[in-house]
């Protein structure tokens, strides 16, 4: 689900697994965010229980493009072995700070992910 907050923000909320089958439809919801001018992209990772490295690939193409126009993507509550995988691969600098915190998911979905869900 993503959901708009204004002001070129959006919250993508994840679920399940991100890995080859499901990483179209992650990619699919970020483009969604890009292609309505959002700038700023934060992405909730608390309800992933796995990333691989092709979802890692789809989050730094995404944070590639929002920087190269001053945005950024920042990930949120990633799981154990999410953040490992952030750890081992030098890529840290995808988190959001722990303080800058993320909307809980709204109770209806304004629009439904295609991803990981």
């Amino acid at each position: 689900m993503i959901r708009y907050r204004g002001n070129g923000r959006a919250t993508v909320f994840l679920e399940g697994e991100i890995d080859r089958t499901t990483v179209p439809a992650v990619g699919a919801a970020l483009a969604t965010c890009l292609a309505n001018r959002m700038t700023e992209i934060d992405v909730d990772l608390a309800a992933v229980g796995f990333c691989d490295a092709s979802g890692l690939n789809v989050f730094l193409e995404v944070s590639q493009h929002l920087a190269a126009s001053e945005g950024e993507l920042r990930l949120h509550r990633p799981a154990p072995v999410v953040s490992r995988l952030l750890d081992l691969t030098g890529t840290g600098f995808l988190l959001a700070e722990e303080n800058s915190g993320v909307e809980q998911p709204p109770a209806e979905t304004t629009q439904p992910s295609s991803g990981a869900a």
